[in-house]
């Protein structure tokens, strides 16, 4: 019964909405943070939904320590917390739950940068990058599409020409055709993914130079046309008639 009461308080605390900077944090803050160590994970969730409704620098202060509980449901809600109110600080406590013991966490932690700062983001996120889950490097390339902005032209293409999954590859390589649309700088990645050992990187670079909208990209793509796989000739014919009637894919 006990934990239910809390559980209630919490999300009645949550339900005030954000406390701005001239009123201060408030006392209900510290009741938020007394329930983010109690013994129920269930109730620390709530705190940590709680604090996130609040917001401000102190409550980012107290989901920090969140970051550090046994339980991995608890850590999701910090991190999903700190995404939801956003900003610099926030970031950077994000930037610490990149090492989390927990896949799960890390790519959550992803996620929630992409909310916290949108394109200040991009230069966390790219951290991810050296994740050894391959699932945690793909939420990062989705992450940058989402954001769509062309500073993520050149992290992706890093990861297209570099990473060690050919998964992670390939989707690096697609979203790059729907990030650096009219950026030149994807055409010379292209240009370079073209030559990946794997035929399916090979195709998804075809298919985002169908995208760059680029005279360029036309120019690369008639490379691939005469690719040692079929399946790749195939796909960059398709492409081409696309391109050329100006009919981007």
């Amino acid at each position: 019964m006990r934990w239910a009461v809390y559980i209630l308080m919490a999300a009645t605390l949550a339900s005030l909405g954000p406390v701005s900077a001239q009123d201060g944090p408030g006392p209900g803050i510290y009741a938020l943070q007394s329930m983010l160590r109690d013994k129920a994970p269930e109730i620390r969730i709530k705190a940590a939904e709680g604090l996130g409704r609040v917001g401000g620098r102190q409550a980012v202060l107290i989901l920090r320590r969140g970051l550090n509980d046994r339980d991995l449901d608890v850590r999701i809600a910090v991190v999903e917390a700190l995404g939801f109110i956003g900003g610099r600080l926030s970031m950077t406590v994000l930037s610490e739950a990149l090492k989390d013991r927990a896949p799960e966490v890390r790519l959550r932690a992803v996620e929630a940068l992409k909310d916290a700062g949108t394109v200040a983001s991009i230069p966390i996120i790219q951290k991810a990058f050296g994740d050894q889950a391959e699932s945690v490097r793909l939420h990062a390339a989705l992450m940058l599409r989402k954001i769509g902005h062309r500073n993520g032209v050149p992290v992706l293409g890093r990861v297209a020409l570099n990473d060690v999954s050919p998964a992670v590859r390939a989707a690096a390589t697609r979203h790059l055709g729907k990030v650096g649309v009219k950026d030149r700088r994807s055409v010379g990645i292209l240009a370079r993914v073209l030559e990946d050992r794997e035929a399916a990187v090979r195709i998804r670079a075809v298919e985002s130079l169908g995208f760059l909208q680029l005279p360029a990209a036309a120019v690369v793509l008639e490379t691939a046309l005469a690719d040692r796989d079929a399946g790749v000739r195939i796909r960059a014919t398709e492409v081409m008639g696309h391109v050329l009637a100006k009919d981007f894919e």
